[in-house]
C-alpha cells in the first residue's frame, strides 16, 4: 500500500482491524489493493491533533487500532485498546 502524500508538519493516521490487522477505510470497511488511499488515511496538521483523533476513535471502537505516519512513510505512533505500542 502507498503511503500518503503529506506535507512536512503533517501526520496521517490510518486504522486497522484489531483482531486480524487488515487495513480500514475511514468508514471502517476493508480496504482492497488498487483503491485510493485517500479513503485510508485521515491527515492532520500536527502530532497532537492526530493522536487526539485516535483517541477519541479506540474510545468509540476498541476493536480498531490506528497508526500514525509522518510525511516519511514513518510509523511514529501506534495505538490500540491496550494504549500505545512501542
Amino acid at each position: 500500500m502507498d503511503n500518503p502524500k503529506i506535507k512536512e508538519n503533517q501526520f496521517a493516521v490510518g486504522q486497522a482491524e484489531y483482531t486480524t490487522g487488515i487495513i480500514l477505510k475511514k468508514n471502517n470497511q476493508y480496504y482492497n489493493s488498487g483503491e485510493d488511499i485517500q479513503e485510508v488515511y485521515s491527515i492532520f496538521e500536527n502530532l497532537d491533533l492526530a493522536k487526539a483523533f485516535t483517541e477519541q476513535g479506540i474510545s468509540k471502537n476498541s476493536n480498531i487500532e490506528y497508526f500514525i505516519l509522518d510525511h516519511k512513510g514513518k510509523s511514529v505512533y501506534i495505538v490500540d485498546q491496550k494504549g500505545e505500542r512501542k
